[in-house]
This record gives structure tokens, sequence and C-alpha cells, in this order.
């Protein structure tokens, strides 16, 4: 499987076009359709970075948002809360995973009420941001 590990930096463009080049695929759609064979699934990353935030966090509330017709659209994947201060992080396969704009509003109304959110990929990412903000607190 592609993608497991943290990447800094991570050029998703320059990645698609070098797997082009290795892999012989004229088209980027023909890339991006193989890819989603090679990259895992987004609750892979999701599990990864609960299981991460929790070694690190041990007293945190961490909690994966259900999906589904009795849920409000837009809600990002988890909810993480350190210390009294509220996380929620929209988790997207890398190269693959395309942010929608009731999403992109959910973590913006998140930010207005005084919490942190963010798209994330990798457990190091999430971390990042919650040392950050902890650090400031």
């Amino acid at each position: 499987m592609l993608l497991e590990k943290y990447v800094e930096n991570f050029d998703e463009a320059a990645f698609v076009k070098e797997f082009m080049k290795e892999k012989q695929i004229p088209r980027k759609s023909d890339a991006i359709k193989a890819l989603r064979r090679m990259i895992r699934e987004e609750g892979y990353y999701q599990t990864k970075i609960m299981n991460a935030i929790r070694k690190e966090y041990p007293r945190a509330a961490v909690w994966k948002n259900t999906q589904g017709s009795y849920s409000t659209a837009g809600t990002p994947d988890l909810s993480v809360i350190v210390g009294g201060i509220f996380f929620g992080f929209e988790v997207k396969r890398p190269v693959l995973g395309e942010v929608s704009k009731l999403q992109l509003e959910a973590i913006e109304k998140i930010r207005k009420a005084g919490g942190s959110a963010a798209v994330v990929r990798w457990p190091e990412e999430a971390l990042a941001m919650i040392r950050e903000r902890m650090a400031g607190e």
C-alpha cells in the first residue's frame, strides 16, 4: 500500500506526476483510478490519527463522528477535546481526498467558536495542530 507513512511537505501533484511516469500512465484520470486501489481507505487514516492522539494525550476525549441521515452535513470526521479545547479533524486520503464546501464551512464555524479545526491526512498533522494550540494556551 502507498502513503501509509507521513511525508513532510508532501506535494500531491508531484507525487501523481512521478507515479504516472513510473507506471507509464498517460492520463491523470487513469493514474487516479489506479491510486484508488493502492491507497488505503479514509478509515485507516482516521484510526491512525485517533490512536496517535490517545497515545500522546491519554486523558483526551477522542471520538469518530458518524455520518448519516441523522448527522449534520460537513461535521469533521474526528472530534477531540484536550485540556478543555475542542479540535475537529476532517480526515482525507492523501492525493484522493477532496474537501466539500460544507466541510470547509464547518471548520470555519468551529474556529469562529474558539475551537481548532483542520483537514489532515496523517497523525503528525493532527498532533502538530494540538501541540501548537496547547503551547499557546
